[in-house]
């Protein structure tokens, strides 16, 4: 590889992970504010929180991956223009295809890796993520009450436990529940136990008081027990039905299912019309979206190496460029709104990015290798020479 290609594809790459890395950071932070309820009002372990977090980020980063690499080449190439690095190359007799060899080839490289994370990692991550997240939402056991604070179990059951004792007994219980729309039922207890009854994961408890305030009239009753059950869950997972969704479906499945398929083998339901749809549709955007890292590419190379290396013929090449990669993002995601409606549709997933590649080589033959005159003008005339 010549010295050239490397240290143009070092520049490049040092810029995409630092830029990529930051983009990462910030999407997690982002993602995360979802879960933060789980995890302070519910005890959510750490290590479930982290776990749900991370498990997105590829589909996130398969998306922003092309925006971040076309930020990168128009950073490095017009820091290198304004830094005459690459007018010295030129006027050594290096061609505007050359210059673009190491973009390309990292341009290539995430191609690559996009279609890697769109038909294999991504799926079978949010696969994991929808099985853990459903536990976690029908398995009240996973989720640990928190000592000294109040848990919000679901919309209608409040818990609090004052203290947790090493072989995992509750003490100190207070439980409101809100399941009756004419009653307000306060329970108390000295000790409890988390158990399970009847497949359902309930909190067993000793010596406590049931207060029952009808709204209505205000009148107040008691009872006094020596133990009581409620239960804080539904049934065990094991013998409920997930349907998979179809971001978590392999590319052969979203292209041969049909309306005649159950949407889940122990499930009677069968896809709609709409569901195939949106199948067919998820199936050609995860071929059309990583199209995007040599299409954007192409766009901020050809924005910035076609034509002369002078600063007043640059500019207005480069925000066409932007505007066309913005173009190309919206109309991806407008046209996977509409081949839900209607599988017609479908082309125009690949029309914004084989119309921005198109933009990019049409710059880049468009305007003639500049002569030995032309690449030496730019050096000697010099800021002076404008």
């Amino acid at each position: 590889m010549r010295l050239m290609t490397r240290y143009l594809l070092r520049q490049l790459f040092v810029a995409l992970v630092l830029g990529t890395s930051a983009l990462v950071v910030l999407l997690w932070l982002i993602n995360s504010l979802r879960f933060f309820d789980a995890f302070i009002n519910k005890g959510l372990p750490v290590s479930t929180f982290l776990k749900l977090t991370v498990l997105l980020m590829p589909g996130f980063l398969s998306v922003f991956l092309p925006l971040a690499l076309c930020a990168v080449i128009l950073f490095v190439y017009h820091r290198m223009i304004l830094d005459r690095e690459l007018v010295v190359l030129q006027a050594a007799g290096v061609s505007r295809w050359s210059l673009s060899k190491p973009a390309l080839m990292l341009a290539v490289v995430l191609c690559a890796f996009g279609y890697y994370l769109t038909l294999d990692a991504v799926p079978r991550l949010e696969r994991a993520f929808n099985q853990l997240n459903f536990q976690i939402r029908h398995e009240i056991t996973r989720i640990a009450l928190t000592e000294g604070t109040l848990t919000e179990v679901n919309d209608r059951l409040t818990v609090y436990v004052r203290a947790r004792s090493e072989n995992g007994e509750l003490k100190g219980l207070i439980i409101h529940d809100r399941s009756d729309p004419g009653l307000d039922i306060t329970i108390t207890a000295a000790r409890g136990m988390m158990v399970e009854d009847g497949g359902r994961p309930s909190v067993l408890m000793v010596n406590g008081v049931r207060q029952e305030r009808d709204r209505q009239t205000g009148e107040v009753t008691f009872l006094y027990f020596d133990s009581h059950a409620i239960a804080l869950g539904e049934k065990r997972t094991s013998s409920m039905v997930r349907v998979p969704e179809r971001r978590e479906r392999g590319i052969i499945d979203l292209f041969t299912l049909t309306t005649r398929d159950n949407v889940a083998p122990t499930f009677p339901n069968r896809f709609t019309e709409s569901m195939v749809r949106s199948m067919r549709m998820e199936a050609h955007q995860r071929l059309a979206r990583p199209l995007a890292n040599v299409a954007f590419a192409l766009a901020a190379l050809g924005a910035l190496l076609s034509g002369e290396f002078n600063r007043r013929g640059r500019n207005r090449r480069i925000i066409v460029a932007v505007v066309a990669v913005v173009l190309a993002q919206a109309s991806m995601l407008g046209a996977a709104n509409l081949a839900k409606a209607d599988l017609l549709y479908l082309p125009l997933l690949y029309v914004g990015p084989l119309g921005t590649a198109a933009l990019g080589v049409w710059w880049l033959t468009r305007y003639p290798q500049p002569g030995p005159r032309e690449r030496l003008a730019p050096s000697i005339a010099g800021p002076a020479g404008r």
